[in-house]
């Protein structure tokens, strides 16, 4: 059973919830307290003389420009040996990791990070990964439930099980606001966390009506008699969100500020490269997610961005107080890194992207 944790349907939302949020992290930093580092120490110079870095991912279609950027030598250019570290899908881990020193940054959905900070746990966004968008090409994000299923719309989900990737997380958050904005109830709806890996499956087989996933996976259920019934990031947030992102602690970025600036510039050439080789990324994403190739050849890709999206993250911060994660909704600057600048790639689709707004 591939299932975390269930988060029932008549469960209380609030008080509970934010208990929930700060136990999970305290938890995780207990997992991993006594590791070796610490989150203030300079960043480490390798034995080839490259800055070190050590980032805790998932494997999928959202950050594969940070793989594919390896692969070019752009990091490696710029002067980085970055060591990818397979993350373990729960974002209290991720936290846990960073603040201990054993990782330097960690991809993260969005929500990891206030609810880190309102929680007491010092960690910032450093950049963003991707845009949210629907196109006549594809939505990046997709709700999908059975060719078969009576569920016709978001309101349509309250007495019905969602599989989200972690609870608490973006797209938990989405699926509820999603359901709120089409007049449906919200704490009707039954989440459980599955692993995206896992979630297909989960569906083929009956164990949840509704998946909340993204791409190599949905396209896998898309061309296979399942449909979608939208895409919850866009109808919670609006067009062009910023679901996911790279954190790091407070103490190392504010420590290593040269570090981060010449990061920073690595990955925007990345972000850049990525968005302008769509077949390159599909190579990567093939390699990195094992879905088969001809089922990659076919996916809407990813719009990759750098810098911050700054009213994504305000947005979220207040939608998360809204649905009782957190108590207050954390100043920009407290989980944003002040150097970092505005995501200035979003004004562009790229590579001639037909986006609807």
């Amino acid at each position: 059973m591939d299932m975390y944790w269930t988060q029932r349907a008549d469960q209380p939302h609030g008080r509970s919830r934010r208990t929930l949020i700060a136990t999970s992290l305290a938890l995780g930093l207990l997992t991993v307290t006594g590791a070796c580092g610490t989150d203030g120490n300079p960043a480490e110079t390798a034995g080839s003389g490259l800055t070190r870095l050590v980032i805790d991912f998932s494997p999928t279609a959202n950050n594969a420009q940070l793989s594919l950027g390896i692969d070019q030598g752009i990091f490696e250019r710029h002067g980085f040996e970055i060591d990818q570290v397979p993350g373990s899908g729960a974002s209290a881990n991720s936290v846990a990791l960073l603040l201990n020193g054993q990782i330097q940054l960690a991809v993260s959905e969005i929500t990891a990070v206030p609810a880190a900070v309102a929680a007491g746990f010092p960690v910032e966004i450093v950049t963003s990964l991707v845009t949210d968008y629907e196109s006549p090409e594809g939505d990046a994000f997709s709700l999908v439930v059975p060719e078969a299923s009576g569920i016709r719309s978001f309101a349509d989900l309250a007495g019905r099980t969602v599989a989200v990737n972690g609870l608490e997380s973006f797209f938990d958050l989405t699926v509820l606001e999603a359901v709120r904005r089409a007049g449906g109830d919200p704490s009707a709806v039954r989440i459980v966390a599955v692993p995206f890996e896992d979630q297909v499956a989960a569906l083929r087989q009956g164990r949840v009506d509704a998946i909340s996933t993204l791409e190599p996976f949905a396209g896998q259920l898309l061309t296979g008699g399942f449909r979608s019934l939208g895409n919850p990031a866009t109808s919670a947030l609006g067009p062009r969100s910023v679901p996911s992102i790279l954190m790091g602690s407070q103490r190392f970025v504010d420590r290593n500020p040269d570090v981060m600036r010449r990061f920073l510039q690595a990955w925007g050439e990345a972000t850049a490269y990525a968005n302008d080789n769509p077949e390159a990324v599909r190579a990567t994403i093939v390699r990195t997610t094992g879905a088969p190739a001809e089922v990659v050849a076919e996916l809407p890709l990813p719009w990759y961005v750098s810098g911050i999206d700054r009213r994504s993250a305000e947005l979220v911060a207040r939608l998360m107080v809204d649905h009782g994660r957190i108590d207050r909704a954390p100043a920009l600057d407290e989980f944003t890194w002040s150097e970092s600048p505005d995501a200035h790639d979003l004004q562009a689709p790229p590579r001639g992207l037909r986006v609807s707004e």
